[in-house]
């Protein structure tokens, strides 16, 4: 198997706020052997800027996490920056808070698949990044099963988070099944225990079940393979290094 490996910017949030910032941790990342990255936690950069320092240390920016205020006021926009950026998914970081009930998940559904479908007309597509909060049931369906319901699968679709569908008490694997056809990225990111504590962990240092996740990403089809850490006690650069080197060993690069 070989797949590439990409970089969660998320990760290193706090390294990305300047354009000089981002500048040098683009080239950090490339040291390290990253060839891919989501755009996320980053701070105020014009869209052609970003894509212009991308392209000088030769990483693709394959997926975003823009704002709901943005996808709900400045469609517009946010289609003309993906085209700067040459990315294809348009994501969101998770369902707003006052979404977070029955009648909000098919609110959302509603508003997100029509946006979802304009940017689709616009050759684009929305990819939807869970928590673990979407696998609470509502009147015996899951949030996650009503968002899939009521949308499009050809524009909407899903940036499965392995960690968070565990701690949701799901399997990643049986979810990543699921979404064949309407998952083209994925944030890998493991877990273990720490003091009777679920903690993220570098890929392959916790407890997740990565044969079975990398062979259900092979059969749904995902292309982009983006690691990810939120918080832990590893620096995040090397967190990064870690798992880019765990990866690569089982086939990644």
């Amino acid at each position: 198997m070989s797949k590439i490996a990409g970089a969660q910017l998320y990760t290193i949030r706090d390294h990305v706020k300047t354009p000089e910032a981002i500048d040098e941790s683009f080239r950090k990342l490339r040291e390290i052997g990253y060839t891919t990255i989501q755009a996320s936690g980053l701070g105020p950069i014009p869209a052609d800027e970003l894509a212009a320092i991308a392209r000088s240390h030769e990483l693709k920016i394959v997926l975003t996490h823009t704002s709901y205020a943005r996808f709900t006021e400045d469609l517009d926009g946010v289609i003309k920056d993906h085209h700067t950026l040459g990315c294809g998914l348009a994501g969101i970081g998770g369902l707003p808070v006052p979404y977070r009930n029955e009648e909000g998940y098919y609110s959302f559904a509603k508003k997100f698949k029509e946006i979802a479908d304009e940017l689709g007309r616009n050759g684009l597509k929305f990819s939807y990044h869970n928590h673990q909060f979407e696998f609470q049931k509502h009147d015996g369906k899951l949030g996650m099963d009503i968002l899939m319901e009521k949308t499009n699968p050809e524009t909407f679709l899903f940036t499965l988070d392995t960690y968070w569908v565990q701690a949701g008490g799901a399997d990643p694997g049986t979810w990543i099944r699921k979404l064949k056809g309407r998952i083209e990225a994925i944030h890998l990111k493991d877990m273990t225990i720490i003091d009777e504590k679920q903690i993220m962990a570098e890929i392959m240092e916790g407890n997740l079940s990565w044969p079975d996740i990398f062979r259900a990403c092979e059969e749904a089809g995902v292309k982009w393979y983006l690691v990810e850490r939120d918080a832990g006690p590893t620096e995040a650069f090397d967190s990064l290094r870690i798992s880019y080197n765990n990866l690569k060993e089982a086939g990644f690069a």
